[in-house]
């Protein structure tokens, strides 16, 4: 096989140049057309034209963001690479675009003939509105073995309207492919990327397959402004191609490229990022890019075509012949600026897209080696390769100053990672310990609520216990006075009536000892899940708890339901702040000998927080200390009757656990305990 290159002209140019090499004549001809003019009618013409003169040829071609020839890179111009085979078949087809891009691949699988199986592909599709990751995976299914190159189309980076095209028509939305069929033709592919990591891993939190909505909570479009600038993000899609995102799976670093804007500040990629994806920002570095071109391992070849990322053209500028060079002087070479790679995987045996990389597809009808050197010996002489070493040492020294820079970018980004490596270790450890120490003061705390709890159980079952034993007493001193003539049936049946009643009252008693038990145990036990209940009900089951002690000491309880509406809390977690609070008022007001000491308990609603108010007349707190209340180990009580964890421990059940929030201050006469919890948290 061989391939001819035409930049073109005008017909009369093209005309000449078919003559000249005897083209016509050829059987099995396959022309790529790359095309940087993105007109409708322009393509047209140039296609009737072809056909007037080569009426048997197979054509496909895609508008660009830049064409390649031999070592040049060219804007809004026409690469016509003509692609001669001796012992290959070609065929061509063509479909408009599906509901989805899988099903459009789908549909131009089924027109493929089934008798025979072809070796390569090339496709190129609407760069705009298909998604290439999902058109490329239906050839996974219909042949793994099948090498498939091309690309998306692209459109000078407007952004705004991208054309493929077959002999046959022009397709305005949708794809083309040729395939090539062939027991001698020698197959190679190759992929550049030399884009790295630089910034914070960030996590895709909301997307659906390429448009992604959010990025770590934020909307993605804001994410680009955060990072790149609200200048670069008014300019997406047409710098957002330079700064794709990579994604990070196991060891693989796979980028994806913006390719427009959305509804709500979405993002439009060239392939899928799913939510869960960890991804950072990608920057070109230079010396990655020009390593492997330098070190390219294309033995043999008749014939280079390049589908590469416009990316790298916006990145390299006229530096992205010293990436070309080292292609051109093997042979000929063509193609053009993608806005998305097709690239076949032979490790896996996948297909897939790429962004941000250089794909290579190499062919060759023959395997010697012998007649590749003496066409590339006879494609220049040696004034021209002097010529291209000249430039080649003239690009690399205009580009060392990108080099560094990429250099820079590189160094800084590891610095970077490696702080933030250490930082999240130190904070893991930080949060780990802070549990540890969490943990402890509830069971501190738990501790010591038990203590006064035995110390209100044992006074809550004083009563009971004393009337129990006092009708024990009774019925003992009526049998030994002989109260009862049990001779008698009527004696008998008073006796019985007596010892009804006695026993009806000591199972009243019992019961009462059994439902204080009960109601410590559902204090101590821990709350798994919220419950629906009003504000009300842990209040209640709060003074169930503490009234009695309340009441001996002369302590008055005034409560103010004012609102009855249902939320969801964690019941007995907010019991146990009310009865901290209720507890704290209490001491105080023994410690100070408040006389006619009093508790309000008001609950209601305003702005948008459900409110418990619980006020006392203890004298308040004195202003030195009133901001130490909620601290740990922090008491104005004796160590004998206060740990300090009380309070601390409410806080954290309302601020931590209810999303809400613990105030307290000074009111005349006394304090004010605030706890507001908001309805949206609720």
């Amino acid at each position: 096989m061989k391939t001819l290159n035409l930049k073109y002209i005008d017909q009369q140019d093209l005309t000449y140049f078919v003559l000249k090499n005897h083209i016509v004549k050829s059987k099995n001809i396959l022309l790529q057309i790359f095309t940087g003019i993105n007109n409708f009618k322009y393509i047209e013409d140039i296609l009737t034209h072809i056909i007037q003169l080569i009426p048997h040829i197979k054509i496909i071609g895609s508008t660009t963001s830049g064409e390649i020839l031999e070592s040049d890179s060219f804007d809004n111009s026409t690469i016509l690479s003509f692609s001669i085979f001796n012992n290959t078949e070609i065929e061509v087809y063509d479909v408009d675009a599906c509901e989805t891009s899988s099903e459009t691949a789908e549909k131009l699988i089924s027109q493929f003939p089934t008798d025979r199986s072809p070796k390569v592909a090339i496709s190129f599709i609407d760069g705009l509105t298909l998604n290439g990751e999902e058109y490329i995976k239906p050839f996974n299914e219909y042949d793994q073995n099948l090498i498939i190159s091309g690309g998306l189309a692209g459109d000078n980076s407007q952004f705004k309207k991208t054309f493929v095209f077959t002999h046959e028509r022009v397709v305005k939305s949708g794809a083309v492919i040729a395939l090539l069929f062939s027991d001698f033709l020698d197959v190679t592919t190759q992929a550049s990327f030399g884009w790295e990591n630089i910034g914070k891993v960030m996590k895709i939190t909301k997307s659906n397959l390429n448009v992604v909505y959010e990025i770590d909570g934020v909307r993605a479009i804001d994410v680009y402004a955060k990072y790149l600038g609200e200048d670069i993000a008014k300019e997406l899609p047409k710098v957002g191609i330079e700064f794709p995102l990579i994604i990070q799976k196991d060891e693989l670093s796979i980028p994806r490229a913006v390719l427009g804007t959305g509804e709500n500040g979405s993002l439009v990629f060239a392939g899928n990022l799913y939510e869960g994806d960890r991804v950072t920002f990608g920057y070109g570095d230079i010396d990655s890019i020009l390593n492997y071109s330098n070190n390219l391992n294309v033995k043999s070849s008749e014939s280079i075509f390049i589908y590469s990322c416009m990316a790298r053209k916006a990145l390299m500028k006229d530096n992205i012949r010293i990436e070309l060079i080292p292609l051109s002087n093997l042979t000929n070479i063509s193609g053009f600026f993608t806005y998305g790679e097709f690239f076949s995987n032979k490790k896996d045996l996948t297909n897939e897209l790429l962004n941000e990389t250089m794909t290579i597809l190499s062919l060759s009808e023959t395997s010697c080696k012998n007649k590749i050197c003496e066409y590339n010996e006879c494609s220049e002489n040696n004034s021209n390769r002097q010529d291209q070493l000249d430039k080649k040492k003239s690009n690399k020294n205009n580009s060392m100053t990108l080099r560094a820079l990429s250099h820079l970018i590189s160094q800084t980004s590891l610095e970077l990672e490696e702080i933030n490596s250490s930082l999240e270790k130190r904070i893991k450890k930080e949060v780990q310990e802070n549990i540890k120490k969490e943990k402890l003061l509830q069971r501190q705390s738990r501790l010591a609520q038990m203590g006064e709890m035995i110390s209100m159980i044992a006074h809550q079952w004083r009563q009971p216990l004393g009337a129990i034993s006092s009708s024990v007493i009774g019925i003992e001193s009526k049998i030994s006075i002989g109260k009862f003539d049990f001779s008698k049936e009527e004696d008998r049946e008073k006796f019985f009536k007596f010892l009804n009643r006695k026993l009806s009252g000591v199972n009243e008693y019992v019961q009462t000892l059994s439902e204080t038990i009960d109601d410590f145990r559902n204090f101590f036990k821990p709350d798994k899940q919220k419950e629906k209940v009003s504000l009300s009900e842990p209040i209640k089951r709060a003074l169930k708890i503490v009234e009695n002690s309340l009441n001996t000491k002369g302590i008055g309880i005034t409560t103010n339901f004012g609102n009855e509406d249902t939320l969801e809390i964690y019941q007995n977690e907010m019991m146990q702040v009310v009865l901290n609070i209720l507890k704290n008022s209490e001491d105080n007001f023994m410690e100070k000998k408040i006389s006619d000491p009093q508790i309000t308990i008001t609950t209601y609603h305003q702005n948008y927080n459900y409110v418990i108010q619980i006020d006392d007349n203890g004298g308040g707190i004195s202003d030195p200390i009133i901001h130490k209340i909620f601290d740990p180990y922090f008491s104005t009580k004796n160590e004998k009757n206060g740990t300090g964890l009380g309070l601390y421990m409410s806080k954290i059940m309302i601020e931590d656990h209810h999303d809400g929030k613990l105030d307290v201050e000074n009111i005349s006469g006394g304090v004010s305990f605030t706890i507001s919890i908001c309805v949206g948290n609720s």
